[in-house]
């Protein structure tokens, strides 16, 4: 009696879905965490700014939320009805989230420096979110599959900044805005970095 041996899942597929499955819970942790301050507004300028801090929340939980779905590929070849309209949900979301974002990079402390660094991530975050669109409806599947790795690498922006500002803050003699200012940056900078080397050279795990 002989037995068929079934190829167990690829290394890539099993990468794909801790890489997926990362992005869901901490995206979800995230907008937990963030949620809370619509109930308890903080203070300083995000209190004088309140009704975008809100629109910025809800933007980004949008797009923390909605986003890992659109790489589900069982979800898109199956219900694909379903994975257009939450990619509507979400292109919406980050209109919101980045419009939004960029009035509070205005305000930010910290000075020219945050300023431009969280300005300039709300700008490529709305331009990437545009050109997924644009690609998309223009029938461009791939090149709409690339923009909206590199969009989502950017709204995970919220997730790297909360996991790096500890361990900045735990530097010696490191007060807040110290660290702030260099996590304006490297919040999004290497998320975009890590997306455009998977599109470009790990085209296959890209997809």
């Amino acid at each position: 009696m002989s037995t068929t041996a079934y190829p167990g899942p690829s290394n890539r597929s099993i990468v794909s879905r801790v890489f997926w499955l990362l992005g869901l819970v901490l995206g979800a942790a995230i907008v937990v965490y963030a949620s809370r301050l619509i109930f308890h507004p903080p203070h300083g300028h995000f209190r004088e700014h309140y009704p975008f801090l809100v629109a910025h929340i809800f933007g980004g939980s949008g797009a923390l939320l909605f986003g890992p779905w659109q790489f589900s590929r069982r979800l898109r070849s199956r219900y694909l009805n379903f994975h257009r309209w939450l990619g509507r949900f979400y292109l919406v979301s980050v209109l919101v989230g980045s419009i939004s974002g960029f009035i509070l990079a205005v305000f930010s402390e910290g000075g020219l420096p945050t300023h431009l660094g969280f300005g300039i991530l709300a700008v490529v975050w709305f331009y990437t979110g545009l050109m997924a669109y644009i690609s998309i409806r223009a029938g461009r599947v791939d090149e709409h599959r690339q923009w909206m790795i590199r969009n989502f690498a950017l709204a995970l922006a919220a997730v790297t900044l909360r996991i790096y500002l500890p361990f900045m803050l735990a530097v010696p003699h490191w007060e807040f805005m110290r660290a702030y200012v260099p996590i304006s940056w490297l919040c999004w900078v290497p998320n975009l970095v890590l997306a455009e080397w998977l599109i470009r050279t790990r085209p296959r795990f890209a997809s």
